[in-house]
């Protein structure tokens, strides 16, 4: 075999050019800043890969090295300890948790989507995501059902003192190939297990949130950036190329330590991406003795005794308060004063920034609290704490009489969702989202349509095409026809949808609280023809319109 090769003088010359060619093609043009329009972690060298163990901590040295100094740490291998990690294959999840309802979000958090499932917007069945996650824009991120945690361990040091009394609940992270979350931070201690896929995180301490930009709250300690994380506008955000970061490279079977906090962002990657975590109070200090000289070993979490859980079925309380934080905070308010005034844990608890306690103490009325703005609705919600802790009904509670006496943890964790309740976890998201002015518009135009055409008559696929173009779901459009045809004739006519007008719109009028719920999109991944969106129009043009029509 015969070899070409150059002459030495050429070949140091081809090589020079070649390096000088690549210097050129990579370079980054004058005056634009490095990583400029590349994905997150381009715009500087990472300070390095977070800490990585292969043997767990003590509780005390997990204390002290990393909770307490909100530092994240890598434990290699700690979830393989999960009988969930050999046994949670799609076929094993069907046969045994088909049946279970979780949320369910799209896969790109940056989009604020929240897709269609078998029970609705934002509700699915496992089932139905098992079948469909591969190909579907769907991805789990659930308050993990109880028939699951008998197959997840916690790891040991966790399972005694402090930390196992302030375990407040587990998710449950389910999708394919491409999942992607904002920067964002938690408001709780959180432990990430992987069992099966591979992520990627960048991970940015609280001491840089000063340097983070279009910094979004989420309610209380959590919030999140609306940097775009796969195009990094460090043009239009020059400081971010400050910001130092370290990174994780997780393979299945890792756990990660995310500290309360602690600004990150996830990136998932394989066919299918599993995982479980474990969020703790965010805590000030620990009791460890009973820790001291016990052979700790991993316990099943449906053995802790973890403050939220989830049965499967009803209502999720995932994102709750930490009721621990809220007995604190109500004990602070108590100690400066004696009487809480409506007013005051209306400040303290939904909007700090009024103080016009006249207006708030004239809106205490019941129908100025339903559902006509965002404060009115925390007006709503204040009522519903009173309705708990005012025992005689004077709309003032007496710390020593009515409030703290009554601080169980049962009642802090309903005082809990009140305060921070996420209607996108319960079927109920739909008519919160939608609301009444969109269901009634939808149904007046029903109505009309039923009044003019020479056939008076609508069918339950011609119906549910209306009812999805505004942004509903299939089982909840179901619903409402068969409300509005009892009978089941297979058809609804105008004096059908009439006698029960009055009726479906109540459904969208729940009071519940809005922030949630505000300039989330509408679902566009579903195909209605063209003449039947001419027809019905937009959200936003039904709105003008029926601006006109009153007019």
């Amino acid at each position: 075999m015969r070899l070409f090769m150059l002459p030495p003088t050429t070949a140091v010359v081809a090589l020079f050019l070649w390096s000088l060619l690549v210097h050129l093609t990579t370079e980054t043009p004058a005056g634009v800043p490095k990583g400029h329009g590349e994905p997150l972690g381009n715009h500087r060298d990472s300070d390095g890969h977070v800490d990585i163990l292969t043997t767990l901590p003590s509780p005390q040295e997990f204390w002290d090295k990393y909770v307490s100094k909100r530092r994240p740490v890598l434990f290699s291998g700690a979830a393989r300890s999960s009988p969930g990690m050999q046994l949670w294959t799609d076929e094993y999840m069907l046969e045994k948790f088909g049946d279970l309802k979780v949320r369910i979000e799209g896969k790109h958090q940056k989009e604020g989507k929240y897709p269609e499932g078998e029970k609705g917007i934002a509700q699915d069945t496992l089932r139905n995501v098992l079948q469909t996650y591969r190909t579907r824009d769907v991805y789990v991120v659930s308050q993990i059902p109880d028939p699951l945690t008998e197959q997840v361990a916690v790891l040991p040091f966790l399972t005694c003192g402090t930390f196992k009394d302030h375990i407040l609940e587990s998710n449950l992270w389910l999708g394919g190939h491409g999942t992607q979350s904002q920067i964002h931070k938690d408001a709780d201690n959180a432990i990430n297990c992987l069992f099966s896929g591979t992520k990627t995180w960048i991970m940015i301490s609280q001491d840089y949130e000063h340097l983070l930009p279009d910094v979004v709250s989420s309610g209380g300690y959590s919030a999140r950036a609306t940097i775009d994380p796969d195009y990094v506008d460090l043009i239009k955000y020059p400081k971010f190329s400050e910001v130092p970061y370290t990174h994780v490279d997780m393979k299945p079977g890792d756990c990660l330590f995310i500290p309360a906090s602690h600004w990150h962002q996830v990136n998932s990657h394989g066919s299918k991406n599993l995982a479980v975590s474990i969020m703790m109070s965010r805590l000030k200090e620990v009791d460890l003795l009973e820790c001291d000289g016990v052979d700790l070993d991993f316990k099943p979490l449906s053995e802790m005794n973890m403050v939220f859980t989830y049965d499967g079925y009803s209502e999720q309380t995932m994102g709750d308060m930490d009721p621990f934080e809220l007995r604190e905070r109500i004990v602070e308010l108590c100690s400066a004063i004696k009487e809480l005034s409506f007013s005051a844990v209306y400040h303290e608890f939904f909007h700090k920034e009024d103080e016009d306690n006249e207006v708030i103490n004239n809106a205490i009325d019941t129908e100025m609290a339903k559902g006509k703005s965002s404060k009115q609705q925390d007006l709503h919600q204040n009522k519903q704490i009173f309705a708990i802790l005012d025992t005689d009904g004077d709309n003032f509670l007496s710390c020593d009489e009515e409030v703290l006496p009554k601080l169980s943890i049962e009642t802090l964790k309903k005082l809990a969702n009140i305060i921070s309740y996420d209607p996108s976890n319960s079927e109920e998201y739909e008519f919160s989202r939608m609301g009444t002015e969109v269901i009634r518009i939808l149904i007046e135009h029903v109505i009309n349509k039923l009044s003019n055409d020479k056939a008076p008559k609508m069918t339950k696929e011609q119906f549910l095409l209306r009812y999805r173009a505004v942004g509903g779901s299939r089982p909840v459009g179901s619903q409402l026809y068969d409300m509005m045809d009892p009978s089941q004739q297979g058809y609804i006519t105008r004096d059908m949808v009439l006698s029960k007008m009055e009726d479906v719109i109540s459904l969208y009028d729940n009071g519940l609280h809005p922030h949630h719920t505000q300039n989330m999109p509408w679902q566009a991944d579903i195909e209605i023809p063209g003449s039947l969106i001419n027809e019905v129009g937009t959200k936003q043009q039904w709105k003008a319109q029926k601006i006109r029509d009153d007019l």
